[in-house]
């Protein structure tokens, strides 16, 4: 005679087939597993994926903050050098001015202070009309 055991996965209720004497000990079982050797994956700047978008040409986190500030200056020496591109922002910390470098006539660049109610005509002046 064959007997078979049906038991759910969330056990409420036992059938036993044929019906019979049959005893069952069920009894909660714990399993503990532990796993060793996880490898669980680091995010970092390089590994985090950005679009390009406007001046930023970077896929990585770590590239595009690198392009943003490679657009910033702060010293107390005017900014030189091949990287320095229209749009760039200058903080002089010798004379606490901010400049952009922009052309000031074809095909020449040069930092312009940006000076708030300034009428020199060597400056630009930021109000709210200006935006």
């Amino acid at each position: 005679m064959t007997i078979s055991i049906a038991i759910a996965p969330y056990v409420t209720q036992v059938d036993v087939s044929p019906s019979g004497n049959t005893e069952i000990d069920i009894s909660p079982v714990v399993t503990t597993i532990v796993e060793a050797n996880l490898a669980i994956a680091l995010l970092t700047s390089q590994s985090i994926i950005v679009t390009p978008t406007g001046t930023i040409t970077a896929v990585t986190l770590q590239g595009a903050l690198e392009q943003l500030a490679a657009q910033d200056f702060r010293s107390s020496s005017t900014p030189t050098g091949s990287n320095i591109e229209e749009g760039d922002t200058w903080y002089n910390t010798a004379t606490e001015t901010l400049s952009v470098y922009r052309e000031t006539s074809p095909e020449f660049f040069e930092w312009v202070p940006i000076m708030i109610g300034n009428i020199s005509p060597d400056s630009d002046t930021l109000d709210a009309g200006a935006f």
